[in-house]
């Protein structure tokens, strides 16, 4: 997944913006100013997953909730589906905490979705 420049800078993404970002980016009524790739319909699913539990594997820190609820073993090849997911969520664990998961979030959904998100964002910063 390659990272590239957005047009706000974030230094702090609080969980209500994020909730609300996650509810445009859910949204099929709302257009996206591009269409999203699969790879990036799942790196929003594992950073939705990043900022809201926290990480797949442990070694798991204070930052990580409801950790007795994770996959105990990857999903077999017939749920090709489940097994994406699982591996998306598994590929962000470099995502430093919570926070930075939900970051990236929002700068994906920036990108992706644009000027609703971009409109959510100002609502929550002014």
């Amino acid at each position: 997944w390659s990272r590239s420049t957005h047009p706000t800078k974030m230094s702090e993404v609080s969980p209500e913006l994020f909730e609300d970002v996650a509810k445009i980016v859910a949204d099929p009524k709302i257009k996206p100013s591009r269409a999203s790739s699969r790879d990036e319909k799942l790196r929003f699913y594992a950073l939705y997953k990043r900022g809201t539990v926290g990480r797949l594997h442990p070694p798991y820190t204070d930052d990580d909730i409801d950790t007795d609820k994770r996959p105990k073993s990857k999903p077999g090849m017939l749920s090709f589906d489940a097994r994406l997911k699982y591996e998306a969520w598994e590929k962000v664990g470099e995502v430093s905490s919570r926070a930075e998961g939900r970051k990236e979030y929002v700068k994906l959904a920036e990108e992706i979705v644009g000027d609703p998100v971009k409109e959510c964002i100002k609502k929550h910063s002014g």
